[in-house]
């Protein structure tokens, strides 16, 4: 049985010294409540990986930062799960807006109680900041959905209650596409990889015939940065080095002993690979000299490209729109964030997430229990009232509707045909 006290203050010391994102919300850092919940229910014998785990979630999703993650391991008692659905809050309920593996649901039904009680009980008792955000559209109860015992659905004027199955969790396959349609080249993107540099490159000639151009990072939360330099030129309407680009895209890294050691050790189970051994005994070796340096600022890492070399916009006088929403992340949000700057760009939707300000992960395994990943690095641009995620030109709400119809796409392909000059 791990001492659950003492892996809360390893993990609350971690977050204050070593967590990439602390000085831009230590104002709201406050562990004391999860200390008292936990030290009560240990006195109280009640104390199990259960509810350690679902204190330490909501003490971690209070910094907003969804880069921070507290995970289970795999064991015979555990396996990790989902509930098979999906929901955004609108107004005082939750609505199902999408359904996988759960076929008792469907999309549009009304979640409204769970385990009795509506959401805004929740809100109003656990801090909405639990929820990684105070606004309701923002707010995200995938995790607090999983640890409920049975919810209260609404369909058609009917209610009844719900219990809740656990599904296993599977990887959702992410694939990139292009269309052309009515002249616009729309690319749902959803991941920026080589599979996408590859479909832009076999696809040039019919980029470069279209009218105008959509990129859909919707479901974008992975990828790149050296894989993102393709889509540049469709973005950027004038000539800029490469050099300036990476600059733009500065990073602070906070080396402390604490964290090189931990990167160390993850790196020191690449060498058995010969084909990994040599690069990463460069870089324990870089490690080693920077540890206890405290911030360094750096750039992004190889883009693919000489730091000299100009990125060509492709028909500079073409309209971009690119669609985001709340769980754009990562590199999807450092090029809409490029593209928020371009005049030839416009961005419909709903900010995205935010998750690309912090980046650099580095993961532990408490006692074989549990796995807390927490960023190291940080953008240098990146201001403590800067609002997270990138926002958009269009903002448009998210409502039951988009169930029914593709609302954000009807908008995007509007703005791609509008004709007013940028």
């Amino acid at each position: 049985m791990p001492r659950y006290d003492q892996l809360f203050q390893e993990i609350v010391h971690t977050i204050k010294e070593d967590y990439a994102g602390f000085a831009m919300g230590q104002e709201h850092h406050d562990p004391r409540p999860y200390v008292h919940t936990i030290g009560t229910a240990f006195m109280k014998k009640e104390l199990d990986a259960d509810l350690f785990y679902r204190q330490v979630n909501q003490y971690l999703a209070e910094t907003g930062d969804r880069n921070l993650r507290f995970s289970r391991c795999s064991d015979p008692d555990y396996q990790p799960f989902t509930n098979g659905f999906f929901t955004r809050r609108s107004g005082e309920i939750l609505i199902v807006s999408e359904v996988r593996e759960e076929d008792r649901l469907r999309p549009k039904d009304e979640i409204i109680a769970i385990n009795g009680q509506p959401p805004h009980f929740y809100t109003e008792t656990l801090k909405k900041r639990v929820f990684y955000s105070e606004q309701n559209d923002r707010q995200i109860w995938t995790g607090f959905l999983k640890m409920a015992d049975q919810i209260t659905v609404r369909r058609n004027g009917q209610t009844w209650d719900l219990p809740l199955r656990r599904f296993a969790k599977t990887e959702i396959s992410k694939t990139n596409t292009i269309t052309v349609d009515e002249g616009i080249a729309v690319l749902r993107i959803e991941r920026i990889d080589e599979t996408l540099e590859y479909l832009v490159e076999e696809n040039k000639a019919l980029l470069n015939e279209a009218d105008s151009m959509i990129l859909d990072l919707r479901r974008c939360e992975e990828g790149w940065e050296s894989s993102m330099f393709c889509l540049l030129p469709y973005v950027l309407d004038k000539s800029v080095p490469v050099c300036e680009v990476m600059e733009g895209q500065g990073l602070l890294t906070l080396y402390t002993e604490k964290n090189c050691r931990r990167r160390i050790a993850q790196l020191k189970t690449m060498t058995a690979d010969p084909d990994l051994a040599p690069i990463a005994y460069e870089m324990i070796e870089e490690l080693e000299a920077k540890a206890g340096l405290g911030w360094v600022l750096e750039t992004e890492a190889d883009w693919g490209a000489e730091e000299d070399a100009l990125i060509q916009p492709i028909h500079a006088e073409r309209r971009t729109v690119l669609i985001t929403d709340l769980f754009t992340a990562g590199v999807a949000e450092e090029l809409a964030d490029l593209a928020s700057r371009s005049p030839r760009c416009t961005l419909v939707g709903r900010q995205s997430s935010g998750r690309y300000q912090t980046c650099n992960l580095i993961s532990v395994v408490f006692d074989d229990m549990f796995q807390l990943d927490y960023p190291i690095s940080r953008r240098k641009a990146w201001a403590a009232d800067q609002a997270s995620g990138v926002r958009c030109d269009l903002e448009i709400e998210w409502t039951p509707q988009e169930c029914d119809e593709d609302l954000l796409m009807i908008k995007a392909k509007a703005a791609a045909k509008a004709a007013d000059s940028f």
